[in-house]
């Protein structure tokens, strides 16, 4: 072999030796970034991150519970509690309540006042009243319990427009004001002012 050959076939040694070596190198390094990548991107790997909201505690309400109860007073229920809870609160029905003229069922409302009225000889210990100022107290309805019924005895408010009063209190919660009963569709003031002081929250 000559001079010339062996120098050529050093040369393409040489040259495969580079290229095997590249080759190499590229495989050695080249998977391991995509492996490097997915670790850090994968959502499986990355640290567990507490997402948990912690739900607030129950709502509750505030009323005050009056008239034919034991325990007169101002109590703090769960949201959706009904008339009838507020009136176990404050120690059940005194001797001569008439729960009968108060619908138990009612959803209660926040700041709202739960009057349970007695019978008419209640007040006055088993003697009818004979005060004015009480007759015209005790003719007052409570348009937070009043029935459809009871409502229908209000000047100008015949049976049409009591039932209206009793869906809007169904479907808007209890009142917190007389004056809210102008929000009533077919109540405007000049009917307002016809049965304004004989109602009661």
């Amino acid at each position: 072999m000559g001079i010339l050959q062996k120098k050529l076939l050093i040369v393409v040694l040489l040259a495969c030796g580079i290229v095997v070596y590249s080759f190499h190198s590229f495989w050695q390094k080249d998977p391991g970034d995509p492996g490097e990548s997915a670790v850090s991107t994968a959502p499986g790997n990355l640290p567990a991150t507490n997402t948990t909201v912690n739900s607030p505690s129950g709502s509750e309400v505030v009323v005050y519970v009056s008239g034919g109860v034991n325990k007169p007073g101002v109590y703090k229920l769960p949201q959706g509690s009904r008339i009838v809870d507020a009136v176990t609160a404050a120690g059940g029905f005194a001797l001569g309540a008439d729960p009968v003229k108060i619908n138990l069922a009612l959803h209660l409302k926040d700041e709202m006042q739960v009057n349970v009225p007695y019978t008419v000889t209640a007040a006055g210990n088993g003697t009818p009243n004979s005060g004015a100022s009480d007759s015209k107290s005790d003719d007052k309805i409570n348009i937070n319990t009043a029935s459809a019924a009871e409502l229908d005895k209000l000047p100008g408010i015949g049976p049409a427009l009591a039932e209206r009063i009793a869906q809007f209190r169904t479907a808007n919660g209890a009142f917190s004001d007389l004056a809210d009963l102008k929000k009533v569709p077919g109540i405007g003031e000049a009917k307002y002012n016809q049965f304004k002081d004989k109602i009661s929250l």
